[in-house]
């Protein structure tokens, strides 16, 4: 259910609708302001509205860098997956072929 929020970035006050809940937007904001702030300590001249926009790339980069991980991770599991049930496929193979052996003897 969507909930209306009052949030504080950087001494800006704005309203937000989310249907997180409130521990999840506040842990948000708490990430966002941080930034904020690390960004206008570190360049003074930097106004508000610059540094929400370095902010915005900074955090659109390391999703792209975890989506290109993600993608990655399930390239990797799809091959194992199929790794596996080739060796499965040969496991059952070979205790058919021990099967056989047994019987023979």
């Amino acid at each position: 259910m969507k909930q209306k929020y009052t949030i504080t970035i950087a001494d800006i006050e704005m309203n937000v609708i989310s249907e997180e809940p409130a521990e999840a937007v506040e842990a948000l904001v708490g990430i966002v302001d941080r930034k904020m702030r690390e960004i206008s300590l570190a360049s003074k001249r930097c106004s508000k509205s610059e540094a929400a926009l370095l902010c915005a790339l900074d955090y659109c980069s390391d999703r792209i860098k975890a989506q290109r991980k993600v993608k990655a991770l399930e390239s990797k599991l799809a091959m194992t997956e199929n790794a596996m049930d080739e060796l499965e496929a040969e496991n059952m193979e070979l205790r058919r072929e021990l099967d056989e052996l047994r019987g023979r003897q």
